[in-house]
């Protein structure tokens, strides 16, 4: 009996514990973290006005964006940043809607800087910003890209960020979701289903810990592994001596990130929280899939490419690939068998009860896990986003199915990554069966029309005439 009990807690005890381990261990890690930096804080109230007003030009890459750009602009507009010390620049490739018009519009509005609008005859979203860096006069170039909002202080916090810290390289805003019940246009408050609004609260959580924790915690050891696309900011002279934005991945902000952690190894780069920028939450499951397979096949394209920082998977400074892969595939595994393993118990004899039993259990650890992060970013959040995420006090329950999602997304990016050619867009699950079952249909008839049924008749006729 004893061995008996033994064998059960090593085999359902491994395979528990694993996961609190690692989930675990980084949200104790990303705890320590904001503690660290809450001590160091200083409240964006008490904090004196700037000495000095750099020109900050900033580039809003744009393709059929008439409908997010009245909103992008308005909010660089309304910056507490003197506008005339803001240039914009709007590059538009190729659009095929009201994009050129309604940046004639905005240039009519009131406005000390200047809004510039720069026409390519190309695509590309690296084409378009690495052309607005060439049209840039500025001394810190910002990329903002057209369906996101700055906050107010966004600027003076991200050019506050640059004068405290001369050798601060590169920087990234943080990014925050807007809830899914308000209208981007209007602001009005509008119905949402409750599945599609859990699903966009998830990710206002999921990016909330992910900037204001998690990249305060890399920040801290030089290892941030990504100057978002949506927000981010360099210094003009360490940008031109860069190649600036490639193509040849699906993450060319994580490419330039890698590059200038090598290129100047005597500067860093780190995540200002206090610059936020707003995005709207993603519109649908299938938008969701497409972003994340991009996300993770990006990672593993950049990762490729930089063999010099193949560290120690367990050093702490530096960005290290080893662990982030580690991290994000090996270690998060236990996740894929428990999906097959659990049923399987089930067929293998297991009684029904042991079975729910294991599940509820692993379910309730990673419960517990998701309130460490909750309790964290609670702790950490200010103003807005604090009085949001008090009534955010269910997520923790919703959350270990929201990430058990995204990491099959996350999966398929990885298999994408091995066996596809390159693409920024990722297409989703439904759209690739369906023309995958309609290429195999065209190919059926094809072969029934041309080849089968000319054979077949040929044989016919031959046995009639025959006869």
């Amino acid at each position: 009996m004893t061995d008996q009990l033994v064998g059960f807690a090593l085999f359902w005890g491994v395979w528990m514990v694993v996961p609190l381990i690692i989930d675990g261990a980084t949200a104790f890690a990303y705890l320590y973290a904001a503690v660290r930096v809450g001590i160091k804080r200083i409240p964006l109230g008490r904090r004196g006005p700037l000495k000095n007003f750099p020109l900050i030009s900033i580039i809003v890459p744009a393709y059929n964006g008439a409908d997010v750009l009245p909103v992008c602009l308005k909010a660089i507009r309304e910056q507490t940043y003197p506008g005339s010390s803001i240039e914009v620049l709007v590059v538009d490739n190729q659009s095929t809607d009201d994009t050129r018009a309604v940046i004639a519009r905005e240039q009519e509005e009131p406005f000390e800087g200047s809004i510039n609008l720069i026409s390519l005859p190309y695509k590309g979203k690296a084409g378009a910003l690495n052309a607005g860096i060439h049209h840039s006069r500025g001394d810190l170039i910002i990329n903002v890209d057209a369906d996101t909002a700055l906050a107010n202080d966004a600027l003076t916090e991200m050019a506050r960020a640059f004068e405290d810290d001369d050798k601060l390289a590169a920087a990234t805003g943080a990014v925050e979701v807007l809830p899914p019940d308000i209208d981007p246009m209007t602001g009005e408050k509008r119905e949402v289903h409750p599945l599609r609004n859990a699903m966009a609260q998830a990710e206002f959580v999921e990016y909330f810990q992910g900037f204001r924790i998690g990249r305060q915690y890399q920040s801290q050891t030089d290892s941030l592994f990504t100057l978002a696309g949506a927000f981010s900011a360099f210094r003009r002279d360490v940008m031109l001596r860069t190649f600036m934005y490639d193509q040849r991945t699906v993450s060319e902000d994580t490419d330039l990130t890698f590059y200038i952690a090598l290129r100047f190894p005597e500067m860093h780069v780190k995540a200002v929280v206090d610059s936020v920028v707003y995005v709207h939450p993603t519109e649908s499951l299938r938008a969701l899939y497409s972003q994340r397979v991009r996300w993770q096949r990006g990672q593993i394209e950049v990762a490729a490419m930089y063999p010099e920082l193949e560290r120690h998977p367990f050093r702490v400074r530096g960005i290290s690939v080893a662990k982030s892969l580690l991290v994000d595939h090996t270690l998060a595994f236990p996740r894929v068998v428990w999906t097959f393993l659990l049923p399987f118990m089930f067929l293998l004899g297991y009684p029904i009860e042991v079975v729910m039993t294991a599940t509820l259990g692993l379910y309730l650890i990673y419960v517990g896990v998701e309130a460490i992060y909750y309790i964290v970013a609670l702790w950490v959040a200010e103003g807005e986003a604090r009085s949001r995420m008090k009534s955010l006090w269910w997520i923790p329950a919703f959350m270990p199915l929201y990430r058990w999602t995204t990491f099959w997304f996350r999966f398929s990016g990885f298999l994408s990554a091995l066996k596809e050619p390159k693409q920024w867009q990722a297409r989703d699950p439904l759209s690739e069966s369906y023309d995958s079952l309609r290429r195999t249909a065209v190919v059926a008839v094809t072969f029934l029309t041309e080849s089968f049924m000319p054979k077949l008749a040929a044989i016919i006729g031959g046995v009639v005439r025959f006869r």
